[in-house]
């Protein structure tokens, strides 16, 4: 068997023994600046719920990889951590978080919301995305939630709603084969004149379609925001 040492030389960090893979880097593509393999930016990319604190710092360095409090849970009553890569650096800074915040065991969402992040998401998805070229890269329409008093939005499992007439294909931001965790963004208004009026845009709704003719001027004047990563529990990879 290849050792460890060589494994991470050619840019992969595997599990032990002759399971799968944690993280795997299969994309060949050029390095970022740090030397890291461009595919370890890419969300969900190879990551797992199994995917481990020791994984984080075998593939970016261990001085890339900070243990800090998470206040929003340790509000809840019981301190609790998350895990900042590259605290420092707003090209390469992702929150990652964990079911087991005491133990920081099973992943449960690993997040990037900086401007000019050199992560992706699904198919090239980036922070600045128009929703246009989002909803064009998923291939089909989707459901949003939003906006809340702050102008946010989010997808999350939702790029294949289930619509009289639908084909019944995944859209392609959808769980495929292979991947082990769930894509998701953030979206935000970014009005390129003037903030928009609210009837320009939905306001706290649970399940917006991507097409709603209430809002047309949606694909222009909303971008990501965010990308993500994320696990559930009750899942069985």
């Amino acid at each position: 068997m290849i050792g460890i040492f060589a494994l991470l030389c050619l840019g992969l960090i595997s599990a032990c023994g002759s399971g799968p893979s944690r993280v795997r880097d299969q994309s060949g593509a050029g390095l970022p600046a740090g030397g890291e393999s461009a595919s370890a930016f890419v969300l969900p990319g190879a990551y797992a719920e199994e995917t481990s604190l020791a994984d984080f710092q075998a593939l970016f360095g261990r001085a890339n990889v900070s243990i800090v409090p998470d206040p929003e849970r340790s509000a809840w009553g019981t301190p609790a951590s998350r895990v900042i890569l590259f605290p420092d650096d707003p090209t390469r800074r992702a929150f990652v978080d964990f079911h087991d915040p005491d133990s920081l065991i099973g992943v449960s969402a690993i997040t990037v919301r900086d401007s000019g992040s050199i992560w992706r998401g699904k198919l090239g998805v980036r922070i600045g995305m128009s929703f246009a070229e989002l909803r064009a890269v998923n291939g089909k329409s989707f459901y949003y939630a939003g906006f809340d008093s702050l102008g946010r939005g989010w997808c999350h499992d939702s790029w294949s709603p289930a619509l009289d007439g639908d084909d019944g294909s995944l859209g392609k931001l959808d769980v495929h084969e292979g991947d082990q965790m769930y894509f998701g963004v953030e979206l935000g208004l970014r009005p390129s004149n003037g903030p928009l009026p609210p009837s320009d845009y939905p306001q706290d709704e649970y399940s917006v379609m991507s097409e709603d003719p209430r809002f047309p001027r949606i694909a222009s004047q909303v971008v990501v925001t965010g990308i993500n990563a994320t696990t559930s529990l009750d899942d069985e990879w």
